[in-house]
């Protein structure tokens, strides 16, 4: 009989004062995307170019940085490389001390375009890479130089394949967004929280759910504004429990598979018109509601950097 991991849903926790979340906190930089990916997860495809303010996600960082503490700040968009100040927001992130390293997320198209100064201050360049687009062999050989130049690691992985993540037509019955909540991994493992401008998410999906069918981007939001109780509110927010709104239209982490490509920006929301009903592997959600640690993200990590590893480039930084 095959063993199952029946733990509960890994919530945030309360240390030394600070919310621990359960992985990392990620910053959305920018909104837009320079590639146009069928089912987008962040729908950057059809957003508005946005970029992050510089002045707010520091007062934002700052203030959660009195109250929160994760492994890992990750910057990501859209396109990040797209910010024309993204070297500041990495030193904001790296300042503020919320986590434990500052990592950049990228399509890889554009890393030529971070300078050095980015390279220095970042624990650690994750490179994903696309079938419709993506850096070359030769681009991704510089990026490990750059990397092993300035002790920052660099890792990198391959998407063949997506899952589609989201639907126009909400689900019709509660009792689907209910398994859908149950198994998804970004609300019940991974704990995806999200910043973007003023508001902290508990998923990227409810930022953009709401914004693709008719409502505000803040609707599922939790506004971040420095007040006495403000730590003992953001975690009942984190763990708030059962389904988001967004639930209705999105289905998480178990999503059918389909081979990665690009879509038209002008037709990439008609993709979105299917049933959330056929949309869903439901082989993957009975899976996932019973062994929540097993994953499959369609994620494949290519080999390491060799040279310095995470912890000890950290320590060099603190150097310079």
């Amino acid at each position: 009989m095959q063993e199952t991991d029946l733990r509960p849903r890994t919530l945030s926790r309360v240390e030394n004062g600070k919310i621990i979340p359960p992985t990392n906190l990620e910053v959305i930089v920018t909104d837009h995307c320079n590639i146009s990916c069928q089912q987008c997860n962040h729908a950057s495809p059809v957003m508005r170019k946005w970029n992050a303010d510089l002045q707010q996600t520091e007062r934002v960082l700052g203030t959660l940085s009195k109250i929160y503490h994760c492994d890992r700040l990750r910057l990501l968009g859209g396109e990040p490389l797209l910010h024309p100040n993204l070297t500041d927001l990495i030193h904001i992130g790296r300042a503020s001390g919320i986590g434990n390293t500052v990592n950049l997320v990228t399509n890889g198209v554009l890393i030529d375009r971070l300078p050095d100064d980015g390279w220095r201050a970042l624990d650690i360049v994750e490179i994903s890479v696309y079938q419709n687009a993506g850096p070359s062999k030769d681009m991704i050989s510089a990026a490990r130089r750059k990397g092993a130049k300035f002790g920052t690691e660099v890792q990198v992985a391959s998407y063949p394949k997506f899952r589609h993540t989201f639907s126009l037509h909400k689900a019709q019955t509660t009792e689907l967004v209910e398994d859908i909540w149950t198994a998804c991994k970004m609300a019940n493992v991974w704990g995806c929280h999200c910043v973007r401008g003023d508001h902290i998410f508990r998923c990227p999906q409810s930022i953009y759910v709401p914004q693709l069918t008719g409502g505000n981007m803040t609707d599922e939001g939790f506004a971040i504004a420095s007040t006495p109780d403000l730590r003992d509110r953001l975690l009942a927010f984190l763990n708030g429990s059962g389904p988001l709104h967004s639930c209705a239209n999105c289905v998480g982490s178990c999503g059918k598979q389909f081979n990665q490509t690009g879509l038209p920006r002008k037709s990439w929301k008609d993709d979105l018109q299917a049933p959330m009903e056929d949309i869903v592997d439901y082989a993957l959600l009975a899976r996932s509601k019973t062994e929540m640690q097993f994953i499959d993200d369609c994620r494949t990590p290519e080999r390491k950097m060799r040279g310095l590893s995470a912890a000890i480039a950290r320590n060099f930084k603190k150097l310079l």
